[in-house]
């Protein structure tokens, strides 16, 4: 898989965003381009070769198409997809794109920064694989709609409010893969990384402490103490705040009323999921959803 790493001091320049949103057989144009492109997948799953490997491209996750490389659709989408893309470049002029450590375009990187390669998994560097998931507690999602929302609002000028929002939105994926990377360093135990990813693709069902430890074989007590020792959550806790974060990419579509989005996200009580959202995120739903509300949009 490719990286690019880039020093984080130097800004990255944005070039344009949108949101594309899709009703069912879409295939992405087969192109070349000088710009770095990443796509957030929102519903539905985009089919896209770059570099003669084929990605299926799920919901919550995401993929960088680098520059100067053939990437194309393989595959129409089947039913609705959405995603959210922005096309930018790297101003770091000695940043570096590799593939398990094999520099393959700059070369005269390795003369001005013959550790750029060993050096990348820290604060100071962007570090942007080619395609990885979402994590459901971060913020990205949040940051693109405030990107497309700043674009919109500029008329989709490239000014410095646009490159610092989406300098901002590829540091907080850089952090989420810094974050990944240490849990992968076997710091969470496989077992509750296991149950994480279940809650993660069930959060819409009647959940219960007690249903998930039987299932797993846990005590319920035990099982939600290692969630606050793991997660700083206990585990009711955990899958609200993973269903609020999950309500909060639903209220950036306004086709769903606010009703729906609680029920899509497991909440059979309405009044309560707008309790939960204001304590957590410190405003209602509704006013949540009228905080970010222009974007492009492409519909294909």
């Amino acid at each position: 898989m490719l990286y690019c790493i880039s020093d984080a001091s130097f800004p990255m320049s944005y070039v344009s965003s949108g949101n594309l949103v899709s009703e069912g057989g879409f295939v992405h144009p087969r192109r070349i381009l000088d710009t770095f492109v990443f796509i957030l997948v929102q519903q539905g799953t985009l089919h896209i070769t770059q570099g003669q490997k084929n990605y299926s491209v799920h919901s919550n996750e995401f993929i960088i198409l680098f520059p100067d490389r053939l990437h194309y659709g393989y595959r129409p989408c089947e039913g609705k997809l959405s995603y959210y893309w922005v096309h930018f470049n790297v101003t770091d002029p000695h940043y570096c794109i590799y593939n398990r450590g094999a520099l393959l375009r700059h070369d005269e990187i390795l003369n001005a920064n013959p550790t750029a390669l060993n050096t990348p998994k820290t604060p100071e560097h962007y570090l942007l694989p080619e395609y990885g998931t979402s994590s459901l507690s971060r913020r990205l999602t949040l940051l693109f709609v405030q990107l497309l929302d700043i674009s919109k609002r500029q008329n989709y000028r490239m000014t410095w409010n646009s490159h610092y929002a989406l300098s901002l939105l590829l540091m907080e994926l850089s952090s989420e893969v810094l974050i990944t990377q240490q849990i992968e360093k076997n710091d969470i135990p496989m077992q509750m990384l296991t149950i994480i990813e279940w809650i993660r693709i069930h959060y819409e069902q009647p959940l219960t402490v007690a249903g998930i430890a039987e299932r797993f074989n846990y005590h319920p007590t035990y099982l939600t103490g290692l969630f606050k020792k793991y997660t700083g959550y206990p585990l009711m806790t955990y899958i609200n705040r993973v269903r609020i974060t999950i309500s909060k990419n639903l209220l950036t579509d306004q086709a769903y009323k606010v009703s729906t989005v609680a029920r899509l996200c497991g909440f059979t009580d309405e009044k309560y999921f707008m309790k939960l959202f204001k304590r957590y995120e410190g405003m209602t739903p509704s006013q949540y959803r009228n905080t970010f509300y222009q974007k492009k949009m492409n519909l294909i």
